[in-house]
């Protein structure tokens, strides 16, 4: 696998598919391949793709970054004790669609969500079985959130954001359905072994981070620049 040609391929793809600069393309891909190298990395910055408004394609790319990121489990609703004990089980890449409506006023959800953001604070205990008994669960993983709009602030300070928008007149992009066979699995198998050949580089990488971003800024991009 030639990395620079690979994560240059998947750019290109979420372009054929979604309306989305290149920039927001780039980062996209440096996201999806976070996902492969999730068990070498400190910090799981939110993938948060948000819109003005509907019809913006938030849930086409979900579908996406659901063919692409490693061991992928899409959600479009679900409860505090039902997210921390997947992740607990399955260890997926977490995508979960229309979080502005019923992640609102859920205090609990955000928090489980906030504390995955860093491994060495992604636990929760609670108390299981008729004893009671305290329980560790693990909270670590990559997770995207797909919503019109912002999402809480204290979601947002440990996001990407990926900003879509409508497709414009002029615009074309093909339907994910009708891609050709075999297009999403092969990339797949060359983000396993780019992952596979590369994740002791990625571990031991120490990226010069942006001045202008703030400190949770820096975490947030530290992973994806290692990457890159």
């Amino acid at each position: 696998v030639n990395p620079p040609q690979l994560l240059t391929e998947i750019a290109s793809t979420i372009r054929r598919f979604i309306i989305c600069s290149k920039e927001v393309a780039q980062a996209l891909a440096l996201w999806i391949a976070m996902t492969w190298f999730i068990d070498v990395i400190q910090v799981a910055p939110l993938a948060i793709i948000t819109a003005p408004e509907k019809r913006c394609g938030k849930s086409l790319l979900l579908s996406l970054l659901g063919k692409l990121s490693a061991r992928p489990i899409t959600a479009s609703n679900i409860t505090p004790a039902a997210l921390f004990r997947a992740i607990d089980a399955w260890s997926p890449t977490l995508l979960i669609d229309e979080a502005d409506a019923f992640m609102k006023d859920n205090e609990e959800l955000r928090g489980l969500l906030n504390s995955g953001h860093t491994r060495d604070s992604a636990y929760v205990i609670r108390t299981v079985g008729d004893n009671f008994t305290p329980t560790k669960f693990n909270t670590w993983g990559a997770k995207a959130l797909a919503a019109i709009g912002h999402v809480a602030d204290t979601l947002m300070d440990r996001g990407i954001v990926f900003e879509l928008r409508r497709k414009l007149p002029h615009e074309k992009v093909e339907r994910i359905r009708q891609a050709e066979p075999g297009l999403f699995d092969e990339l797949c198998s060359k983000l396993a072994r780019f992952a596979g050949d590369y994740s002791e580089q990625v571990r031991q990488a120490r990226p010069p981070l942006p001045p202008s971003l703030n400190d949770r800024g820096q975490d947030n991009w530290e992973p994806l620049l290692a990457i890159a």
